[in-house]
């Protein structure tokens, strides 16, 4: 997950310059780019020195400081990082998605690059639909940024929420009950699976997402557009069942940009 990346709006103004902006590709197929890195802050320093050299002190110090950032977390990094630096303060953000490696110097962060993945990856939804479970996901720049998960009670006929290590089959117990069960849910799905449209709305307003994913047995996710009312970005019937988050979006929202 990026860290923090809900907050990267107000850092905007958290930061006063001069400001260090990099934007780095990171895949972890590819090592040449700890040498894009080295190249980067070299040629950075050197434009420092021909047209702000009064800033020359400022800059060995954030840039020695964001290279020990990185390298502490360089087994953790993903396919590309953002990062905002000054004296005071160091935001690095790890992210899936890919973007244009860039280091720039300036009193305020070089945003640009960033304005343009917001517009590209904004707030949106995953609805990741099953027979029994429904797992609603919001993602921001392709990063998982809040989670709910979703299982039918037979017993109360309500849909409850539970935490993502829980089975969700704690009311059924044998292979009888579980038979039974299948065939209850065939019988009533529609019905049912309209019974968490509500939910998935207030879901969608309070993160505000701009696009919304479906994924799931063609079945459910026929039914779900019927019920939703929401514009449908994409959709994929391919079954996630237990796959990690950052799976799901890389088959979803990521693999739709």
């Amino acid at each position: 997950m990026a860290n923090n990346i809900e907050n990267i709006y107000q850092n905007f103004n958290n930061i006063t310059g001069p400001v260090l902006s990099i934007y780095l590709n990171t895949s972890p197929n590819h090592s040449d780019w700890r040498i894009r890195l080295k190249n980067g802050l070299r040629r950075t320093k050197e434009y420092i020195e021909a047209a702000n050299p009064e800033q020359l002190k400022q800059f060995v110090e954030v840039s020695t400081k964001v290279e020990q950032k990185i390298k502490d977390q360089q087994t953790s990094l993903t396919n590309s990082f953002i990062c905002f630096a000054s004296t005071e303060k160091i935001h690095l953000y790890q992210l899936q998605i890919p973007v244009q490696n860039d280091f720039q110097w300036h009193d305020k962060i070089a945003s640009t690059q960033l304005h343009h993945l917001l517009t590209r990856y904004p707030k949106s939804g995953v609805i990741l639909l099953q027979h029994n479970k429904v797992t609603i996901i919001t993602s921001l720049l392709g990063e998982l940024i809040h989670e709910a998960h979703f299982t039918f009670d037979l017993t109360t006929n309500h849909w409850i929420q539970y935490k993502r290590s829980a089975s969700g089959h704690t009311y059924m117990s044998g292979v009888n009950a579980r038979d039974k069960f299948a065939r209850r849910f065939k019988e009533n799905q529609a019905r049912w699976l309209k019974g968490l449209v509500a939910t998935i709305k207030s879901y969608s307003r309070h993160h505000g997402w701009q696009h919304v994913y479906l994924a799931g047995p063609v079945e459910l996710t026929k039914m779900m557009k019927q019920h939703l009312s929401l514009p449908i970005t994409g959709e994929t019937t391919r079954n996630y069942s237990g796959r990690p988050p950052h799976i799901i979006l890389n088959k979803t929202i990521l693999a739709t940009t």
